[in-house]
């Protein structure tokens, strides 16, 4: 052997050595480190286990050799770790990093984080793969503790009634609790990261809310801010907003914000305002006392009422009229006893006149329940009381007009059902009131009254004036009659039926004699219509004044024959000197006159005719040739006695 291929020889004895020193070494610190390390091949077989097994595993290396190392991986780690292993494998991936959980035997649980190396071969498929692993128990229970922590702090703020958001320097949200996504209509956190006012429900007010933010990080924090919110559903809120800037190692980073919804609170101090406003301008008057009584508040209403500029300070006593003290002392002690009593009171104006009051009280109680003072509400009644003295005065006497009355009344309503009635001075009805009332006239009323009065509702109804009508009725034995008159009274309508039976008797009596004094006046004016007068034997005298007509004529014929035959007359007279027209009716009359007393033997002489008659007859064609004219009533006596003496002769 030649000295160069000895020292050769040596060189890589040496190396050799120094190798395995170093293999020792590495297998010194493998065996007795703490690490878990392990071997496995292509289908996760264990093929070497240091000692630290023991520890982890709970079995010596030995027992591990040959087991599937998913066995020793909490069950929901294993598909987990499975796939990983896949994927690298797949990707060609040499080194990796995973944490999962290892099962001691005993049931213990480690937390680990494994540095793997993956093998390949000539081909490039993976024959096995080299382990170490870390516990990391300690720093999962930090994290763990962490995250509960950061889990309860996010529990606390999304338990806030407030709402609260945080933001970056460029107006991103960072984070949220829950009352502030139920304002932006989300979800989950994951959905506002990286969002602006812009992106939200708020967004046409997001140029202002961007200005307070920069404010806020360019000169502090700005508190109590009060400002309306347009919310998901399209509902505006009122908020009161406080903001402050988001600092990390005295860095601003941001801004953090809470805001509260006040929208109750403002409207409850819109209805305060509101109700205020209503007390001061009440009509009635309105006080506030202590327990001592004495007045805190009182609107301007009881201030007028009692006639003085304030009431703050003053003793309620001191109101009132002093018998009515003791109505004080009841209404008080009924409010100590949970009671809103209700009484009558008389105050005393500042003049001495007196204010009678319905006075109402109850208890003031703070939020414990617990008595504070008094509350009262009067009302003046003093006028009326004055009018409902006068409502009760007249009442009695329309009343007493009411009772005087001697009409019968009935109440009907708008389709004529007896709703009320009253008798008359006779109290005597068709049929008893229970028969009749709540029942229609066409159920209780003969036919042909009742379908009379409907008749008359009707025409009341549409027309509005006053219905009248009259109708008989049968009352026992006898038939009564009634005039009605109907009138509307609200929404009802009112009858009013008198009895007039015996008004109508004597009417009618009345009627009769009348009728007889006329046929008595009638004779007399007959008599004296056509006086008929015997001027001496055998001669009579009828002189006539004022018009004639058919009845006259009539009654001047009959006149005239009867005076000629009962006075045997030869000659009879008609004067018609009082006579200023004489028509064809006239003439024809007296010509018929003439005719008649001739058939009688009596001659007639017309005395009288003026010039207009004469013309009149004429012109007429009056045929006179039977009958004597004379020009005057004394003329024509003359002739009757003249021709009276010459018939003696």
């Amino acid at each position: 052997m030649a000295p160069t291929d000895l020292t050769t020889l040596q060189a890589e004895n040496t190396h050799l050595r120094e190798r395995v020193t170093q293999l020792a070494r590495f297998q010194r610190i493998v065996e007795t480190t703490d690490q878990l390390i392990t071997e496995v091949d292509a289908q996760g077989i264990f093929t070497y286990v240091n000692p630290a097994a023991v520890f982890y595993f709970g079995y010596p290396p030995e027992e591990m050799i040959g087991r599937q190392s998913l066995d020793v991986l909490h069950p929901d780690d294993r598909e987990r770790a499975q796939q990983a292993f896949v994927e690298w494998a797949q990707r060609g991936q040499r080194t990796a990093t995973i944490e999962n959980r290892i099962l001691h035997r005993d049931g213990r649980v480690f937390h680990k984080q494994w540095a793997i190396t993956l093998h390949y071969d000539e081909h490039g498929h993976v024959y096995g793969a080299t382990s170490i692993s870390y516990d990391i128990s300690e720093l999962q229970q930090a994290r763990q503790s962490a995250i509960e922590s950061r889990f309860m702090l996010q529990l606390v703020i999304d338990n806030l009634p407030q709402a609260v958001f945080w933001k970056d320097r460029d107006g991103r949200f960072l984070g949220c609790n829950q009352r502030f996504l139920a304002d932006g209509g989300l979800q989950t956190v994951e959905e506002i990261v990286g969002r602006t006012d812009f992106d939200m429900p708020w967004r046409d007010r997001a140029a202002e809310y961007r200005a307070d933010d920069l404010l806020v990080m360019e000169h502090g924090p700005k508190l109590n801010i009060e400002e309306p919110l347009r919310r998901s559903d399209g509902s505006v809120i009122w908020l009161r907003t406080n903001k402050i800037p988001l600092q990390r190692n005295g860095e601003v980073i941001g801004v953090i914000g809470s805001y509260e919804d006040m929208t109750d609170l403002k409207r409850q101090e819109e209805e305060l305002r509101t109700f205020k406003l209503l007390v001061e301008n009440a009509p009635d008057g309105i006080a506030i006392a202590d327990l001592n009584l004495i007045i805190t508040y009182a609107n301007p209403a009881l201030c007028s009422m009692v006639q003085r500029e304030t009431l703050i300070g003053v003793s309620v006593g001191e109101l009132i009229y002093p018998p009515d003290l003791g109505i004080l002392s009841h209404i008080a002690e009924n409010v100590t006893q949970g009671l809103t009593p209700r009484e009558t009171v008389r105050y005393v104006r500042s003049d001495g006149a007196l204010v009678t009051v319905q006075a109402s009280a109850l208890a003031l109680r703070d939020r414990y329940g617990n008595m504070t003072g008094y509350a009262s509400i009067n009302r003046d009644i003093t006028d009326q009381l004055a009018a409902e003295e006068e409502l009760r005065a007249s009442e009695r006497r329309n009343r007493a007009l009411l009772e005087a009355m001697p009409d019968l009344m009935f109440l009907l309503s708008a389709d004529g059902v007896f709703l009320d009635y009253k008798a008359d001075r006779s109290g005597t009805l068709l049929m008893p009131p229970e028969a009749f009332l709540g029942r229609r006239v066409n159920e209780v009323l003969p036919p042909p009254l009742a379908e009379q009065v409907l008749y008359h509702i009707e025409q009341l109804r549409r027309t509005g004036e006053m219905q009248s009508y009259s109708y008989h009725i049968q009352l026992g034995d006898h038939i009564e009659e009634y005039e009605a008159r109907m009138v509307a009274s609200n929404d009802d309508v009112l009858v009013l039926a008198r009895n007039v039976t015996e008004q109508r008797r004597i009417e009618r009596e009345r009627e009769a004699m009348q009728e007889q004094v006329i046929a008595a006046q009638q004779a007399a004016l007959r008599e004296l219509s056509t006086p008929l007068m015997p001027i001496a034997d055998g001669v009579v005298a009828m002189p006539l004044i004022g018009a004639i007509d058919s009845a006259r004529a009539q009654q001047i014929m009959e006149t005239l024959l009867y005076g000629v035959a009962e006075h045997h007359a030869h000659v009879a007279i008609i004067d018609i000197t009082g006579v200023k027209v004489v028509d064809t009716q006239v003439a024809g009359a007296l010509m018929r006159a003439a005719q008649a007393a001739r058939m009688l033997g009596a001659q007639v002489i017309l005395t009288g005719i003026s010039p207009e008659i004469a013309q009149t007859l004429v012109h007429i064609g009056a045929e006179l040739r039977e009958v004597i004219t004379k020009a005057t009533l004394q003329e024509g006596i003359d002739y009757a006695l003249k021709r009276r003496m010459l018939a003696a002769r």
